[in-house]
């Protein structure tokens, strides 16, 4: 397992980070919305469009789960329970539950997102990030009701972006990264397929990397088709800060 490879790696003083992120769905306006957030200036990434969730903190989060595992407080879709996952032996069901309230922890601090307001849908594979040592580990799960979001310093909005954007070709480019300093450095000389979602006042956001892989991947999973490709002929650039790696803190 990822994680077990992880710890073991982290024994002998690699330093691997890991993260539990929660790819939310809502239900709204006769579709499913994904609700993501956009990071502020003051973390790592900033500006990119991210999963809510943050790094596993591994008592409090071991923690967390075993009241999960005790209480059955957060169920299934179909009202099912966390502690006996169809298909998954203990020590993956365990897991799942580590990362899911790693992940719920901080969308609570990120946005004010109640637990309890969440079913859980699935966990999907883990990721690694190309320009961090660290692992995405994403679980999904559909939110109950609407709720007001309470957004940290670490998130500059909320993000609703519907399932349809990613089945209409309209929506898709090919980012060209950029740094500020012309810095030679070949993680600023990349190309990657993103989506590019207008913001309502004239200018848009760009969702790529590991976010935008995590959902194409779950929409694959789900319904058997392909998301369209990027049309190389439409080209955006995004500009990488040199504080992109830490934030402003």
């Amino acid at each position: 397992m990822t994680h077990l490879s992880i710890a073991h790696s982290n024994s002998t003083g690699s330093g691997h980070l890991e993260a539990g992120v929660v790819l939310l769905l809502h239900y709204k306006n006769s579709g499913y919305t994904f609700q993501l957030i956009k990071r502020s200036e003051s973390v790592a990434q900033a500006g990119d469009i991210s999963c809510p969730g943050g790094m596993l903190e591994p008592r409090t989060d071991e923690m967390l789960s075993h009241i999960l595992f005790k209480t059955e407080m957060i169920r299934t879709a179909d009202n099912g329970s966390l502690n006996a996952l169809p298909g998954k032996d203990e020590q993956t069901a365990s897991l799942i539950r580590l990362f899911l309230m790693n992940a719920l922890r901080e969308s609570w601090e990120e946005i004010g997102l109640d637990p309890l307001n969440v079913c859980f849908l699935g966990a999907l594979p883990s990721y690694s990030l190309t320009f961090f040592s660290r692992t995405i580990f994403p679980v999904v799960s559909l939110v109950r009701d609407p709720f007001d979001y309470r957004l940290s310093d670490e998130v500059e909005k909320v993000m609703e972006i519907p399932v349809d954007y990613f089945f209409q070709s309209s929506f898709y480019a090919v980012l060209e990264i950029e740094s500020d300093s012309g810095n030679s450095d070949p993680r600023y000389n990349m190309k990657f397929p993103c989506l590019v979602v207008p913001d309502g006042y004239g200018h848009d956001d760009i969702l790529w990397g590991a976010t935008f892989n995590i959902i194409v991947n779950f929409l694959q999973t789900i319904t058997g088709n392909p998301v369209p490709p990027s049309p190389l002929s439409r080209t955006v650039k995004k500009m990488l800060s040199p504080h992109y790696a830490s934030g402003k803190r």
